[in-house]
């Protein structure tokens, strides 16, 4: 990766970025003297740029209360730094008269804010995000929203784009963009399809707020040029901003991962909210301090460019493009060997590690589209501020040797505009450099090409029943390996692997729990249960993986979901996709396989990648080998693309169920088919302790959903009795879970709870079951005293000492042992069902020499089923907010 300035330039270095016999052009000096070291008259306007109409975003640097400078920090979706303005000018001169564009929306004196400046292809029309004046005095949920505003240059009229006073303020609208076709691409955390799915699952509406915890998810949303018919695009349960076109119409877009993730990257998503895919960046950007790219633009030659920097603490970056079409990260190209997608455009280094910037900062840029290979950007020098001696009044010098030698501190950033020749690294004035004034958003207004009309078809009749299609390859394909040890050819071929030898059976749907804002519902923090990593989630249902791995499935459109691959017994052999997917209704979305979290191979992309594992059919005409002959696969399709075409998509189940459909029983047969149903949690089973209804436990449908409360579905799997009876029907032993695991017998007196395991239902004191603390946290052993139980205390063998190491002694002058508790570890994990096998275990298998009791047959598979998906997805306390008690 290039280093972006991780210290000054050596002395007598070049002191500006431009070649030395153009030195003496430039409109701010780079030489000694006071002042400001700024000139207005360097050098003359470039006749080829000068009649280019420009806008920019005008703003004042922001200060805090103190009046202290604060960083330029634009990742803040809705935050609001009044006393921008848009200015227009129809001459890329300074001397051009600066048309303030938006001052006209508002009373005179008005402190509004204004930002996310784009241009029309055709020049005619900017398009802009634009919030009110601030309310004095009312609460937040009062005061304006960001809106969408467009300015019309030939008649000048600017005009909201949502004409509704009621619709615009329902949310904050941001980051918008023309689309081919006339339609709007925009940021928001309207939401506008979640909310109405909202209401289907009989939840109040709400905009869901961010995993980040940082507010409502701003997610990509389209609308009509005249406002209407919003479109929500994207269902990040993060935020998805910053949307470019592509040249041929997809739509580029930054998006923060925030399950079980702090990374910042890029993905593309076509207009119609189909295909969205990791593109760049994924593995670069990771955590706070990692440099990211803001302002980004395209390029004309497809090339990201932008303003780099770290996230905040300074008030601007450094100037660079990133190639992301031949790249995947900073480091890796799209073949996977190592290179450099990032280039920095200047000449000089700008340091961006906190120290001084000798080569200054920019703040925005735009490109000029007219085929010259130049930038109108956004540029501070770099100045020191000397305070005369024996006065508060100080002035500016540049950043030489000798003034940064004299250890005068840094003066604030003063921005001016300029058209930069990236061929050879010279600059043209177009705005003289002024104090306080920041620009942050530019556009020049030159007609360009339009980009192709993005893709996407969809399959009209699943969209009618709001589903879409997931295909996968195989599962057994990780990375472009196969990770089986027979094969994938072996295991597919019913002559040769028996259903139980395959590891994949089910792939598990499991669908993201989107939280709801204080004002709506107030949900503690132990309500997650161990640990709030894994959110709240609910299991959308199970599909059956094929014999060669492969899935293609109906799943719920417009729903945040990720998978899980399963063996027979439903119990998670995958690590947990820790990354949303999402179909539009309709849309059917292909893969290879899987993908290890930390690898670096490129995943998801369609254009790059390693090659498919499964080469699917090797002929057309013929069924795969020793299976039924009726499945007559075409060259190249899986076996789950095969059973699709003959039989039917598949649609989820809640229970686990499966049928062999592909063993030919001539060859042997079939395997035993096998059902693990809901309903078999017990004899006719309380439907409240039943974690899905009685009508999806019948046929699945999309709004079904499987959510698992600690309290309400695996308590009384401890609870249930379980009485061993005798002919007469007496009792011969009650095997009921909370009876021995209990720190009282059956008469009520005091006891020591079987195996340490107190599985009790009697609220603790941080809100939850003890039998949920005693599973899943570090329990200590207890010893019954005078009838008391109590933490059995060991002697460590040291002892206590004072602050010299002396020996601290007793009354009787002995020394005092120090002791500790025995601590017994957790029998389950979070981490799932595997992650758990201690607890399992105790129901599959005996051993008379170590264990007091037989827990062989003491649950059935249904239970097992039900307690192992609970740990797959998290093992929380509740999955639902609404279900936590007030």
């Amino acid at each position: 990766m290039t280093k972006h300035a991780v210290k000054p330039p050596p002395i007598n270095a070049l002191r500006c970025f431009l070649p030395g016999a153009l030195l003496a052009a430039l409109v701010v000096g780079c030489g000694g003297g006071g002042g400001t070291g700024l000139s207005g008259s360097g050098q003359a306007p470039d006749p080829v740029v000068k009649d280019i109409p420009i806008a920019y975003i005008e703003r004042p640097l922001p200060r805090d209360d103190a009046g202290e400078l604060l960083p330029l920090t634009p990742v803040a979706r809705d935050g609001f730094s009044p006393g921008a303005r848009l200015i227009v000018k129809v001459r890329a001169t300074d001397d051009a008269e600066a048309i303030n564009v938006t001052d006209q929306a508002f009373a005179e004196g008005a402190e509004y804010d204004v930002k996310d400046l784009t241009s029309h292809p055709n020049g005619s029309r900017l398009l802009f995000a634009m919030r009110a004046p601030e309310i004095e005095g009312a609460d937040d949920d009062e005061q304006p929203t960001w809106n969408i505003w467009e300015y019309h240059l030939p008649s000048r009229v600017l005009r909201r784009v949502i004409s509704s006073n009621i619709v615009a303020e329902e949310a904050d609208d941001i980051s918008p963009r023309y689309l081919p076709g006339g339609r709007i691409v925009f940021s928001s955390n309207r939401q506008v399809r979640s909310r109405a799915l909202l209401l289907d699952s009989n939840k109040p509406q709400y905009a869901a707020e961010s995993e980040s915890g940082d507010g409502p998810a701003f997610v990509l949303h389209s609308m009509t040029a005249a406002g209407e018919d919003i479109r929500q695009m994207s269902f990040n349960q993060g935020h998805d901003w910053d949307p470019l076109v592509l040249a041929d119409g997809r739509v580029l877009y930054t998006r923060a991962d925030s399950y079980r993730n702090n990374r910042v990257s890029y993905y593309t998503i076509n207009p119609n909210g189909t295909e969205v895919r990791p593109h760049y960046g994924y593995h670069t950007r990771v955590g706070e301090d990692t440099p990211w790219l803001f302002n980004p633009e395209l390029m004309p030659d497809g090339r990201l460019v932008g303003i780099y920097k770290p996230s905040d603490d300074l008030f601007g970056g450094d100037l660079v493009s990133i190639d992301t079409d031949e790249y995947v990260e900073d480091d890796q190209t799209v073949l996977g060997t190592e290179g450099d997608a990032i280039e920095p455009l200047t000449v000089l280094p700008v340091t961006i590690d906190g120290s001084l910037s000798r080569h200054g900062y920019f703040s925005a840029l735009t490109p000029l589209r007219d085929g010259t290979n130049r930038l109108l950007v956004s540029w501070s020098q770099c100045r020191l501020e000397i305070v005369e001696e024996g006065s508060d009044e100080s002035r500016y010098v540049p950043c030489t040797d000798d003034n940064i030698e004299a250890g005068h501190e840094a003066a604030p950033p003063v921005f001016g505009l300029f058209i930069y020749n990236l061929d050879d690294s010279t600059q043209q004035p177009v705005l003289v450099p002024a104090e306080d004034k920041a620009y942050t958003d530019l556009v020049t207004l030159e007609p360009r090409q339009l980009p192709a009309s993005g893709g996407g078809g969809t399959i009209p009749s699943l969209a009618a029943e709001g589903l879409g299609i997931l295909d996968i390859r195989s599962v057994y394909d990780l990375d472009g390996v196969d990770v089986t040890d027979e094969g994938i050819d072996r295991l597919r071929d019913p002559g040769q692997t028996l259903a139980a030898d395959r590891p994949a059976r089910f792939l598990r749907l499991v669908g993201a729990v989107s939280q709801p804002p204080r004002e709506i519902k107030q949900v503690p923090g132990s309500a997650f249960g161990v640990s709030s990593a894994q959110g709240m989630k609910e299991i959308i249902g199970y599909v059956p993986v094929e014999p060669d791995g492969s899935v293609r499935a109906a799943v719920p459109a417009d729903v945040a979901f990720t998978i899980s691959v399963l063996d027979a017994n439903g119990m998670r052999i995958s690590p947990r996709h820790q990354n949303w997917m999402q179909m539009r209704p309709g849309e059917v979305y292909q893969c290879n396989g899987c993908h290890q979290r930390d690898s670096q191979v490129p995943h998801g992309r369609l254009d790059v990648g390693p090659d498919a594992v499964n080469a699917g059919a090797a002929t057309s005409g013929l069924p795969f080998d020793n299976t039924e002959p009726a499945y007559v696969a075409e060259m190249g399709e899986t076996m789950a693309e095969v059973y699709a075409r003959i039989s039917g998509t598949p649609r989820p189940q809640v229970d686990l169920v499966f049928r062999d459909v592909w063993t030919d029983p001539a060859v042997r047969d079939k395997d035993p088919s096998f059902a693990v149903r809901y309903s078999e949690l017990a004899e006719g089973p309380d439907p409240a302790r039943v974690p899905v209804t009685a009508a999806c436990q019948q046929q699945w449908s999309t709004p079904c959903r499987v959510t698992i409360n600690y309290p309400d579905h695996i308590q009384p799997l401890w609870d249930l009795p379980r009485i061993e009876r005798a002919a007469d029907n007496s009792v011969l032993s009650d095997n009921t879970c909370s009876s021995c695991h209990s720190p009282a017998d059956a008469d009520g007196l005091v006891q020591i709870p079987a195996g340490q395991l107190d599985l009790s239902a009697t609220e603790a004191d941080n809100g939850q079951m003890v039998s949920y603390s005693q599973l899943l946290r570090t329990r200590f052993e207890l010893e019954l005293v005078d009838g008391v139980l109590q933490e059995l205390l060991i002697p460590t063998g040291e002892f206590e000492a004072d602050e010299d190491g002396e020996l601290i002694l007793d009354a009787e002058g002995n020394p005092i042992p120090i002791f500790e508790r025995v601590a017994i570890d957790r029998i389950m994990s979070p981490g799932g069902a595997f992650a758990s096998s201690r607890f399992f275990s105790r129901f599959t298998e005996f051993d008379p020499m170590e264990d007091t009791f037989d827990h062989r047959g003491l649950i059935n598979d249904a239970e097992r089923k039900m307690l192992a998906e609970w740990l797959d997805i998290g093992a929380q306390y509740y999955n639902n907010p609404f279900d936590v008690p007030e």
